[in-house]
């Protein structure tokens, strides 16, 4: 049923699903934040890419030669990505795909009618994630010093 869930989401959204997947396999199958990345790439592959892309293709929607030359770039980027993401410490990697989906989301929200406003705002939302995360830890570190006193 997940399944389901993610498939629809990506065909909709012209996501790889990830955004859905990853935080449900971290909290309810309690995988690490690399082994759900890397599960969640693994899955992609056959079951979203390829019919949806066969749609979109059959509609006329797919630029073949753009997505050519973007493919060789995700070929070597993917890579180095996923080289990159086991090296991290899962902290962080968490931090990283946080604070990516914020920005995507605050891009998605305010539009692409006016760029430089759009990435001025996207990255307003993004720092005061970033201040409230800073925050929240500042807190906590503060509240476990006063218990262990």
């Amino acid at each position: 049923m997940f399944g389901v869930v993610v498939g629809i989401f990506s065909g909709i959204m012209g996501l790889g699903g990830g955004s859905v997947m990853i935080p449900v396999m971290v909290l309810a199958f309690s995988m690490t934040q690399p082994e759900a990345h890397g599960t969640s790439l693994a899955v992609m592959i056959p079951p979203v890419t390829l019919p949806a892309v066969i749609e979109y293709y059959r509609r006329g929607n797919v630029n073949v030669t753009v997505a050519a030359w973007m493919a060789l770039g995700v070929l070597c980027g993917t890579f180095f990505g996923a080289w990159i993401a086991n090296w991290m410490p899962k902290e962080a990697l968490k931090l990283v795909f946080g604070f990516v989906l914020i920005y995507v989301a605050s891009y998605t929200v305010f539009g692409k009618e006016h760029l430089a406003r759009t990435l001025i705002l996207s990255m307003a939302m993004l720092a005061i994630g970033v201040g409230l995360f800073a925050l929240t830890r500042w807190y906590d570190v503060r509240d476990a010093a006063a218990v262990s006193n």
